[in-house]
């Protein structure tokens, strides 16, 4: 997946989880607003994890991990590069590890 391409992943996530979401952009504060909690983190994850077949690491379940879709999207990128032959799914786009 290409960067922008993980954006958009993590913005319909986002989407999913938050109740009656307004526009999200990359730099929407998610924590500070108060739009994502303690739930909405562990439900964004598992919905991420789902998604692209990789598992984050405690070290990244951290505050500044949520900050904003983007930080969110750096921690995303920073797990699938991690993961072993994470690779795209030609069918369904989703990020797969073999």
């Amino acid at each position: 997946m290409t960067p922008p391409s993980l954006l958009e992943s993590v913005l319909a996530a986002l989407q999913e989880v938050i109740p009656g979401t307004p526009d999200l952009t990359a730099r929407t504060e998610l924590l500070d607003s108060g739009l994502l909690d303690s739930l909405g983190i562990v439900s964004v994850v598992a919905v991420l994890e789902e998604r692209h077949g990789a598992q984050f690491p405690p070290e990244l379940l951290v505050p500044e991990s949520f900050a904003d879709a983007a930080a969110l999207t750096a921690a995303l990128a920073a797990v699938l590069a991690d993961s072993p032959a994470a690779l795209p799914d030609p069918a369904t786009g989703r990020t797969t590890t073999r």
